[in-house]
């Protein structure tokens, strides 16, 4: 009769059980993840260190290679803030992130969620950069950034099939 209640006992618990995975805290949205990305931002203005943006492999990859090319060409890929879109920020103020608006909208791929991101840098420099934000097994990622004239992942592939620069032909 033990191992009759025993046997029930667990299966009860068995069947209450939710299966795994289930329960546990649920995945940031891409929201709070671009949320994070400029609160990183506005922590490092001033310093020498860069901001944390996760990216997708394929994002992460082709950057990385765009800038070992670079290293390897002794020039920068990217120079400044891909989150802020500047050199030698400032003060940010304003900061809404939501979906994106306006006319002119990046056509959104199944899977993946466009978010805006606008605001005052400076105080007088209107700002606004699209991310295109993928889940993945690892949170919310970026599978890529853009914003005034500045497509990361365009910018990359165009820098990996570029040939170097001449030597002798860098600015004064």
């Amino acid at each position: 009769m033990r191992h009759l209640v025993f046997a029930v006992a667990l299966l009860a618990l068995a069947a209450c059980t939710p299966p795994s995975g289930f329960g546990a805290a649920p995945a940031a949205s891409a929201e709070s993840v671009v949320q994070a990305i400029y609160a990183d931002a506005q922590h490092k203005i001033g310093t020498a260190q860069q901001t944390t943006i996760p990216m997708t492999d394929d994002l992460k990859s082709l950057v990385d290679r765009a800038e070992a090319a670079a290293q390897s060409r002794n020039e920068p890929f990217i120079e400044g803030d891909l989150a802020l879109n500047c050199q030698d920020c400032g003060a940010v103020s304003n900061l809404v992130i939501g979906p994106q608006t306006g006319a002119e909208q990046e056509h959104a791929v199944a899977g993946h969620t466009w978010l805006q991101a606008t605001f005052t840098l400076n105080g007088d420099e209107q700002r606004r950069v699209l991310w295109d934000m993928v889940q993945t097994p690892q949170g919310w990622q970026a599978d890529n950034i853009i914003s005034e004239g500045f497509d990361l992942r365009h910018e990359a592939q165009v820098y990996l099939t570029a040939p170097p620069a001449p030597a002798g032909d860098e600015a004064p």
